[in-house]
This record gives structure tokens, sequence and C-alpha cells, in this order.
């Protein structure tokens, strides 16, 4: 039977979606398919490429790209590695094409890493934060203003304020008790985001915190300036407050994580492709070296989707795509790929939790070639049309590092133009 599509994603997170974004330019037909909306709604919406160092997990990376090298030159077998230095960079700038064109600005490169205050008050070093947030850096010192919401449970100004003011960051907090949202059963990230798309929730908002302002330079917000056009909304605020103002993430939902994903979906759309929630592929049909299905559960039946071309983006550890037994052996659950990792559950942590040395579960993955085609004991190419991104990926310790974002957007760049070559290949 005749593939429908070119390019089948596996996953719809940072990984997934570009690399569905690339197969399509490419000129692929693409289809993506995911049990969910992704990551990115649970995402800070910022891109971390590398925010601390193996040799020094206490202080902050201050040029990432400094610290890429000497990654890469320590670890081969890194996907950063299989990149490449110029191919990260590649990948970062496309993404901020791809946001700059839809109105959403990415702002950053490898030379700094922004310190951005996450929602408990810590230094969150980040490589490209969204417009929204980098008035918020924490390497200028004028004084802040926290301010939170009565009746939102999913961010503390006072806990952010207290953590910042203790690391040498003047802060205060202030809590606004708005009369338009007194009779909300429930105050959530969505709510008050499209809440503050309204001009005059805006005024109310603006007119109750004035008197508030003091000697603050600075006006943080929960993430939650508006759904569609969070710029606006900054920049309407700022002209209200006569003070920079910047959002500082809070508890999932995230909503910067879903402007993320709105865009990167359109882009996959735009360029010909598609993407399918409420689709969990569960079993993939393989012959002689190559995939030639993969099935998602239908109401009676398994649904085949047959391609010439397979990625599998499936978050590894995080995303479900890699599980553990009863005994603790990891196993890859769509194909059974083999999983590099620790061979028994007693050897996932250190003895010590908090020590300085990564936990070896979370470096365990499925180990690729030089084309991300997952391998074998011998290093041999499994199947010579499948293609993992993200992590699912083997190598690193990327969450300790601050590096889960960054290997994300890299490798998807570079899976989804694999995979369309090996469509172009396939089809001569």
């Amino acid at each position: 039977m005749r593939p429908r599509v070119d390019v089948l994603v596996i996953g719809a997170g940072l990984a997934g979606l570009m690399a569905a974004w690339q197969a399509a330019v490419a000129g692929c037909r693409v289809r993506v398919i995911t049990r969910g909306p992704g990551a990115l709604f649970w995402h800070a919406g910022c891109v971390d490429v590398l925010g601390y160092a193996a040799q020094d997990t206490e202080r902050p990376v201050a040029a990432p790209r400094d610290a890429l090298l000497h990654l890469v030159n320590a670890n081969p077998a890194h996907p950063y590695a299989r990149v490449g230095l110029e191919g990260v960079e590649t990948a970062l700038s496309a993404l901020q094409q791809v946001c700059e064109a839809a109105g959403y600005p990415l702002r950053g490169d490898l030379s700094h890493n922004w310190l951005l205050p996450s929602a408990v008050g810590a230094f969150r070093p980040t490589c490209l934060a969204p417009e929204t947030m980098v008035s918020g850096d924490l390497a200028r010192r004028d004084p802040l203003l926290i301010v939170g919401f009565e009746g939102m449970l999913d961010f503390y100004p006072e806990l952010v304020a207290d953590n910042l003011a203790e690391q040498e960051r003047p802060a205060r907090s202030v809590r606004l008790d708005l009369p338009s949202l007194r009779e909300r059963r429930q105050l959530t990230p969505v709510t008050l985001a499209q809440l503050f798309e309204a001009p005059e929730f805006r005024r109310q908002v603006a007119e109750a915190l004035r008197p508030k302002l003091g000697r603050a330079a600075r006006v943080g917000f929960p993430a939650v300036l508006g759904v569609h056009r969070p710029l606006e909304v900054k920049q309407d605020l700022e002209a209200k407050l006569g003070r920079e103002v910047f959002e500082i993430p809070t508890l999932p939902p995230s909503v910067p994580g879903m402007r993320l994903y709105t865009i990167l979906v359109e882009a996959v759309r735009q360029a010909g492709g598609d993407v399918f929630t409420g689709m969990e592929a569960v079993r993939a049909e393989a012959e002689n070296g190559r995939v030639q299905a993969v099935f998602t559960e239908a109401a009676a039946r398994l649904n085949p989707h047959r391609a010439h071309a397979f990625v599998l983006a499936t978050g590894g550890l995080l995303g479900g795509g890699i599980v553990a037994d009863a005994d603790g052996h990891l196993r890859e659950v769509i194909l059974g790929l083999p999983v590099q990792g620790p061979e028994s559950q007693t050897k996932w942590f250190r003895q010590e939790f908090l020590a300085s040395e990564d936990h070896p579960v979370y470096a365990a993955g499925v180990a690729v070639d030089e084309r991300f085609r997952p391998v074998g004991a011998k290093g041999v190419p499994l199947y010579t049309n499948l293609f993992v991104a993200g992590m699912t990926l083997a190598g690193d310790d990327v969450i300790r590092r601050r590096a889960l974002d960054g290997v994300a957007v890299a490798t998807g760049y570079a899976v989804g133009q694999h995979a369309a070559r090996s469509v172009q290949e396939a089809m001569r």
C-alpha cells in the first residue's frame, strides 16, 4: 500500500514539531501524531541550551557557545556533538525566525545566557527567551516589584520576592485584589491570560498597581500577559505604569509554552503538514530493516499510519516514550528499541540524591548513529528509515545540565532534514 504521507512524526513537543516543520519545508508530506498537546504546555516557553557545565554544577554558564565547545569535545556521543555547533546555531536561528514572523520574538544567542527569575525566585539561566520576559534579567540589580493576584493559586509573589531579596536582588511583592476577579471560582493562568487581552482589565490592573510601585524600576507579572497578543499587552502595561514589565513562568499549564506550541503547529501546517492530537502510538510494524507502519489505538481496532520515514520524538523518560518494567529494566515503548542506561533499578541513582555527579537514569535513552538512526550493540542502524530526536536520545543528563530545550530544538531540526533526505532517497 502506498504511504499517504512521506514522514510520520510521533510526538508534538519541541523536537517533534521542529522535525515536522523542517521535513515539511523540504517538500515532504508530513503528519504528526500525538497523544496530547505535548510537553510545551508544561514548558517555561524559553530555550535552555546549556545552563550548567558538567564540571561546575553550581555556577550558571555565562556563554553557552564556549561551554558547548568543551562539552562536544569531551563527549562525542552527545546529541549536541552529532548536530555540531554550527547546526545548533542554525536550528536556534530558524526557531527565532519563525517566532519573529509570528510577532513573538525570542531574544538571545549563544554568546550569553539570560538570568531570569523562576516561579520560586531562583536564578534560571536560559539562552533564548520571549521578549515578554527579558526585562526580568537578574544580571541587572535595579529594584523589582513582583505582582500576584488574589485567587490565583499557581503563583506566589511573596516567595519569588523573598528569594530574590535573599540573593541580593532588591524585590518587593504585592497581591492585587480586583473586584472583577472575586466572583471567579478558579483563577488559572489561562483565564488570566484571556482577561489581560481586554483593555478594560489592563486598565483596572494598572489603576490598582500604580500607588504600589514605589521605587520599583521593573514590574514582574506571572506569565499570563495574553494568549494571542502578549507584546501588545506588555507594551500597554508599560505605557500605563511607566515601568518596564516582564513575565515570570508559573506552574503548568504554561501560557508561554502554549504560545510556542501554537506558533510551531501553525508553521508545520503552513508548510503543508498536519498535526493530529488524540492519537497514541502503541506499536509498529517493520520488515527488512525498515519501519512500515506505526499503529495508534482507535475505538475498535488499531489504526495503521504508513510512511517512507518515521521520527520518534516521544519524550523519553519524561514523556513516556521510555518506561521501566517492574524489575527496573528500561524499554522504548513503540518499537522495543534497546535503551542505553542502567541495567537495574539499583543503579538508577547515586547513593546521595543531591550528589554533584549525574544520576545515570537521567542520561538513559536510545543510542543513534550520525544520522540519528537507532543502532544496536555493534553500532549498525536497526532501521534505515527511523530517526530519533529530543529526550528519547541517550548521551547526557540534559535536565541537570539545563539543556533539554536546546537538544530538542537542535536534534529535531537536524532529524527533520535527515528524514526528508531519506524520503528523497527512497523515491529515486
